[in-house]
């Protein structure tokens, strides 16, 4: 007697199998794909696009004794894909050895701050502050903001960063 089986016996057998081998090729591409994915449109959105990066002022020889100078600064952000530059305005303030470097940015609402005989203003919504950055009146919920900044040689750096606004407490915006 011999325990052969046949053709049709076997089909059932080979039929899970097969079913089982492609649902777990099904799944190892699916997992792939996921984490491919996931690493190029997910993470970008979760890291930290704003990491504070020094960014050049200009000479400090170049800004006038105890006047407020506007200046440009060019700041780097990784957004995404791509790094981007985009311009900030700041305002320094040099008063011999000491430098006070305020963004240009209202608390309020973001407008760009103005300089005024005795201080500065916000042509938007008329909020004020005094030559050291404190609030003097307006809707702005506190002084301007102070950056951080140093001197390397003879050149002026900046930490650009931005703020949470209509806040009272300056808070870093995120």
């Amino acid at each position: 007697m011999t325990t052969e089986m046949t053709d049709e016996e076997l089909s059932p057998d080979r039929r899970r199998f097969l079913g089982a081998l492609i649902g777990l090729i099904s799944s190892g591409i699916t997992t792939v794909l996921g984490v491919t994915i996931g690493r190029y449109t997910i993470a970008p959105a979760l890291s930290n696009t704003n990491v504070g990066e020094w960014t050049d002022v200009g000479l400090l020889e170049e800004i006038p004794e105890g006047k407020p100078v506007k200046r440009n600064v060019v700041v780097s952000q990784d957004s995404g894909w791509g790094r981007f530059n985009s311009q900030r305005l700041v305002w320094v303030i040099r008063k011999g050895e000491q430098v006070t470097v305020f963004s240009a940015a209202c608390p309020h609402l973001g407008c760009t701050i103005n300089e005024t005989s005795n201080g500065f203003i916000c042509p938007c919504h008329g909020s004020a502050w005094s030559a050291d950055g404190e609030r003097l009146g307006g809707p702005t919920p506190r002084g301007m903001d102070m950056l951080d900044h140093r001197v390397e040689g003879d050149l002026l750096k900046v930490k650009y960063q931005y703020f949470k606004q209509g806040v009272a407490e300056k808070e870093e915006a995120g």
